[in-house]
C-alpha cells in the first residue's frame, strides 16, 4: 500500500509491541489490526526462541512461516483487485495455520511448554479470524477489515483452536512425530537420517493443517498430496535406517505402521474432496 490513510481504513492507531513494534504508521497496511497482531506474534516468538534449544525443522519453519504472515498481509493491502488480495490473504492464512502446527510439533520434540503453545495458538486464532473477515471484505473498493474471533470450541480438558486439530489424520501425524522423537533421542539414528526424517514428518503435519484451511477444492487436494508425499519420504527414510541398523527392525515397523495409517487417511480424505 501507499502512504497511510487512516480515515479511509477506519482502523486503530499505532501500536507498540513488546519486541519493538510499530512506532508510527507510514503505510496503509500498518493500520490494519490483523497486520499489527501478526507483528505482535513475531515479537512473542522472539521471546520464546531462547527456550527452544533443539534445532528442528519445525523451529526453522516457524521462523519462515511467522514472517510470511505480515509480509503477505502487507502485499494484500496494496493490491487493487479483489482476486489479487485474496491470493495474498490466503497465503498469510495458510502460513498462520502452519505456525500453529509448528507449535504442536515443537511441544513434542522440544521443551516448549504446553502453556506457551496455548498462548501462541490463541494469538494465531485471533489472526486467522481477522484474516477470514479481511478476505470476505476484498470485494469492497477499499482495504478494510472486521473483527472476528476464530475458535472451534473446547471441552473441560482440551481447548481446540483450529479445525485441523480435530482431525484424526492430523492427530495421527502428531503420533508419528511423537514416536520418531523417542527413536531419535535413543541415539541410534545417524544425524543425516535424523534430519531427513524430522523434515518429512514435520511436513506431513504442516501440510495437513494448511490443506484443511484452503478454500478451493484444488488447493486442498494439492496440500493433501504434499502431506502424502512427505509421509512416503518418511517411510523410505525408515527403510534406509533399517538397512543400516537392523537392530531397529521392530521400531521401524512400528513407525511404518503409523505412517501407513496416516497415508490411508490422507487418501480417503482426498477422495472425499474429489468426489465433492
Amino acid at each position: 500500500g501507499g502512504v497511510s490513510r487512516t480515515r479511509r481504513l477506519g482502523c486503530t492507531s499505532a501500536c507498540t509491541s513488546k519486541g519493538g513494534g510499530l512506532m508510527g504508521q507510514l503505510f496503509d497496511h500498518e493500520n490494519l489490526r490483523v497486520y499489527q497482531a501478526s507483528i505482535q506474534f513475531v515479537a512473542w516468538l522472539e521471546d520464546i526462541y531462547p527456550g527452544i534449544q533443539r534445532k528442528t525443522s519445525a523451529r526453522e519453519h516457524l521462523v519462515r512461516a511467522s514472517t510470511s504472515v505480515p509480509v503477505n498481509i502487507a502485499e494484500a493491502s496494496g493490491k487493487s483487485s479483489g482476486k489479487e488480495r485474496r491470493q495474498f490473504i490466503d497465503t498469510a492464512y495458510g502460513s498462520a495455520l502452519e505456525c500453529a502446527a509448528c507449535l504442536d510439533v515443537l511441544n513434542i520434540v522440544t521443551d516448549l511448554a504446553a502453556t506457551s503453545v496455548r498462548g501462541g495458538k490463541s494469538e494465531l486464532s485471533a489472526i486467522v479470524g481477522m484474516l477470514i473477515k479481511f478476505r470476505r471484505a476484498t470485494a469492497r473498493p477499499c482495504v478494510s477489515e472486521e473483527r472476528a474471533p476464530y475458535e472451534t470450541g473446547q471441552n473441560a480438558s482440551h481447548r481446540v483452536f483450529f479445525d485441523h486439530e480435530k482431525m484424526d489424520v492430523y492427530q495421527r501425524a502428531l503420533d508419528v512425530v511423537r514416536w520418531a522423537d523417542a527413536l531419535m533421542r535413543s541415539g541410534n539414528v545417524a544425524r543425516p537420517v535424523e534430519a531427513v526424517l524430522d523434515r518429512s514428518l514435520t511436513g506431513v503435519a504442516l501440510n495437513i493443517a494448511e490443506g484443511n484451511g484452503k478454500f478451493s477444492r484444488k488447493d486442498r487436494c494439492r496440500f493433501i498430496d504434499h502431506a502424502r508425499t512427505a509421509a512416503l519420504q518418511a517411510a523410505a527414510t525408515l527403510d534406509v535406517l533399517l538397512s543400516r541398523t537392523p537392530v531397529l527392525r521392530e521400531d521401524v515397523h512400528t513407525g511404518k505402521t503409523l505412517l501407513a495409517d496416516c497415508v490411508r487417511m490422507l487418501v480417503r480424505w482426498r477422495q472425499r474432496i474429489a468426489d465433492g
